[in-house]
């Protein structure tokens, strides 16, 4: 599959917006999130702020192809800027087991030469999984703390 990661420009922010619904609907199983009353998992979408405003914060979309296939946002980790940090990653289901998320992890530590950080919900056993794997293809081993 032809991945890629694209810069997510300030006039496609409503897009990570809209796609980040779907984000949060996929934690709720872990974090025990309810919609609210129109049905929406609602986030705070100031959050988003500073991926446009800091040099620190990268947003990033996934595609396959021409295709929206999920985002990565990465930053700098505040408590240690020598630290990138993934944020959030996410990738839609359709495209979950082949690959696309593994080869975006792979692009960003291509585009991003540092010292990586990967934090997941030990509850998220599918998450954990990935990350071991996507680590491994990565650097070849593991240090999990």
């Amino acid at each position: 599959m032809d991945v890629s990661l694209l810069k997510i420009d300030k006039d496609a922010r409503n897009i990570l917006e809209n796609l980040f619904h779907y984000y949060i609907y996929e934690m709720s199983d872990f974090l025990a999130l309810a919609p609210d009353e129109n049905g929406y998992f609602c986030f705070n979408k100031s959050q988003f702020d500073v991926y446009w405003e800091s040099g620190s914060h990268f947003p990033y979309f996934i595609y396959v192809g021409q295709e929206l296939a999920g985002f990565a946002l990465i930053r700098k980790y505040p408590a240690d800027l020598a630290i990138t940090d993934i944020e959030q990653f996410f990738i839609l289901r359709k495209f979950n087991g082949k690959g696309v998320g593994k080869q975006a992890f792979k692009l960003a530590t291509q585009l991003i030469s540092d010292k990586w950080q990967i934090r997941v919900l030990l509850e998220n056993s599918r998450a954990l999984s990935f990350w071991q794997s996507s680590v491994a293809n990565v650097v070849g081993k593991l240090h999990l703390i």
